[in-house]
């Protein structure tokens, strides 16, 4: 069984939005999350194994096609595009893409915040599916072109606002940023640099790091204790290790007295804490580069 991506793209969306100051360019070609709003959804259709992708095209299509040349797509000419609802342009796609494939999914051009995710759990459905978020459905839409495409469509539910985000309602390119901003970091691959200073034992680490830096800001290890969500007896332990390790004090004690006791940072122990976090942010940056190097193309 043959499924493939069709793009509904043939609309003049400047017309529609004269007013607004948000299309300087044609909507398919406008900037998006570091693509243009077309590139971006063929880029995610591609990566759900999608083909071909038939992109139906009319209000600048010759513009279109070439911005497009290279990415391997097949154009259709929605030639009565001026005088046709969505409605009237999916029923069109849906009829040129059943030469080419078995199963369609389907997506306006104005929709390009629906996520991977979404996609995938559509391409498992065995007949046609409509996603829904919080009662409302959206797009991308999954059509079985082998059946009557106008039957009542499964409705699947998703956890994606980004179905419901068109880039032609107000605040819409806005949404879209933040909805793939927030996207891109919880999908992101990243590496994580931990630095743990040792001798027999590991002595030094972020944990402990923190738990100086907390009874730097607070002047107390009880309270320092209580932010690391950890005993007060466990704090002295770390404490105690390390300047046995080290041989110098990094705490200044002052126990007693009616205001209670108060710690601070020896200078030896502050010049420690200073390197050692000043050699963490490089080793970060470093391990960065090399991350980027060696896992950029599972990015």
């Amino acid at each position: 069984m043959k499924t493939g991506a069709l793009i509904l793209a043939s609309f003049n969306h400047e017309e529609k939005n004269k007013s607004s100051e948000e299309f300087s360019l044609f909507l398919p070609m406008y900037p998006l999350d570091g693509a243009t709003v077309i590139k971006r959804e063929i880029a995610a259709l591609r990566k759900a194994a999608l083909s071909p992708i038939v992109v139906l095209a009319g209000y600048q299509k010759d513009i279109l096609q070439n911005h497009l040349s290279h990415n391997h797509v097949l154009f259709a000419d929605d030639t009565l595009y001026p005088d046709k609802s969505l409605e009237k342009a999916l029923e069109a796609g849906l009829e040129i893409c059943r030469e080419h494939m078995d199963r369609v999914a389907a997506v306006p051009v104005e929709y390009p915040a629906f996520s991977l995710q979404t996609l995938q759990l559509l391409l498992e459905c065995r007949q046609s599916a409509v996603p829904v978020y919080n009662g409302q459905t959206g797009w991308p839409r999954l059509f079985d072109l082998r059946k009557d495409t106008s039957a009542e469509p499964e409705k699947l539910s998703v956890e994606d606002p980004g179905i419901l985000i068109s880039l032609l309602e107000q605040d819409g390119i806005q949404q879209a940023r933040r909805h793939l901003k927030i996207q891109r970091s919880i999908n992101e691959l990243r590496c994580k640099t931990k630095v743990v200073i040792t001798r027999e034992e590991d002595f030094f680490g972020p944990g402990v790091w923190r738990l100086f830096n907390y009874i730097d800001e607070t002047g107390s290890i009880q309270a320092a204790s209580a932010k690391m969500e950890m005993s007060y007896s466990k704090s002295w332990k770390m404490v105690n290790k390390v300047e046995k390790e080290m041989g110098f004090p990094f705490l200044n004690r002052c126990n007693g007295g009616k205001s209670g006791g108060s710690s601070t940072l020896t200078e030896e122990g502050r010049q420690f804490m200073e390197r050692y976090h000043a050699m963490m942010k490089d080793m970060e940056r470093i391990s960065q580069n090399f991350f980027d190097t060696y896992f950029s193309e599972f990015q």
